[in-house]
């Protein structure tokens, strides 16, 4: 990630509010391998250029779960602690090759008080390529502490 990112307390928060974006890369395809292995994912896909240019790629895809760790990596840093994460649902939408560079950002949709202070902040949250096409696309839910 570029630059940390400061952490909102629920008072600060609104509906339709941006939240900040956050850029990654360039992607590597030396990260595929360890990845793979740890996935035991080894789809030639992920792995062999020359295999994938063949099935009409550009080159090796970077893994769906790599992407989706980036885009957790990237909202959880907005949280006060990572473990006020609550629920998520993501989509995968396209594909990351070597090179490309990843944007992270988001939008707040709603917003739940608790009664004992702070509240649940539901958000959109999207990763994008260097050419503007989404790549992961959803929405995560935080607990969020109050101020006071």
């Amino acid at each position: 990630m570029t630059a940390p990112i400061s952490k909102a307390w629920f008072e600060d928060y609104e509906v339709a509010m941006a939240l900040p974006s956050v850029d990654l890369g360039p992607m590597d395809r030396y990260d595929y391998i360890p990845i793979a292995l740890i996935l035991r994912d080894t789809n030639p896909l992920h792995l062999d250029r020359v295999y994938a240019q063949e099935r009409g790629l550009p080159d090796v895809v970077q893994q769906g779960p790599l992407n989706q760790a980036y885009l957790y990596r990237y909202f959880t840093a907005l949280l006060h602690d990572p473990w006020d994460l609550v629920a998520t649902k993501m989509r995968f939408a396209a594909n990351v090759f070597p090179d490309d560079t990843l944007t992270c950002g988001g939008e707040v949709l709603a917003l739940a008080p608790e009664e004992a202070g702070g509240g649940i902040v539901t958000c959109a949250v999207w990763q994008r390529n260097q050419k503007g096409e989404t790549i992961l696309k959803g929405e995560a839910k935080a607990r969020i502490p109050s101020r006071r």
